[in-house]
């Protein structure tokens, strides 16, 4: 298996710094934040290969992995999957996502923040 090319692994390193800048922080969470450990892998992920150009670097799958990460950015699963009001409503407690949101402290529906509108 030939070595990526530098060039190669630098607009991949690009490409994942815009991924990680774009991506929402988690309120629910803020202490095991996505972008925060998404941060952090990238940098590890790329040191090494960037400084070292003999390092082991596997360029298919990191572009996989690109590739899986933006699809969920982009909301491509919510929008190809849509949740149904009743999973947003459910019957045992239907104000549930409401309240979630108002201890959140948004002013928005849970259908807005679940892709209803």
């Amino acid at each position: 298996m030939s070595t990526p090319a530098r060039a190669e692994i630098h607009a991949l390193y690009r490409n994942y710094l815009r991924l990680v800048r774009d991506w929402p922080a988690d309120k629910v969470r803020p202490r095991r934040d996505m972008k925060q450990m998404l941060a952090q892998r990238v940098e590890e992920t790329f040191r090494r290969p960037l400084e070292n150009e003999h390092e082991p670097f596997d360029i298919k799958d990191a572009q996989q992995q690109l590739v899986a990460l933006e699809k969920l950015l982009n909301n491509d699963f919510k929008n190809k999957y849509p949740l149904s009001d009743t999973i947003l409503s459910p019957a045992s407690n239907p104000n549930y996502y409401s309240r979630l949101l108002n201890s959140l402290g948004t002013k928005n529906s849970p259908f807005k923040l679940f892709g209803k509108k």
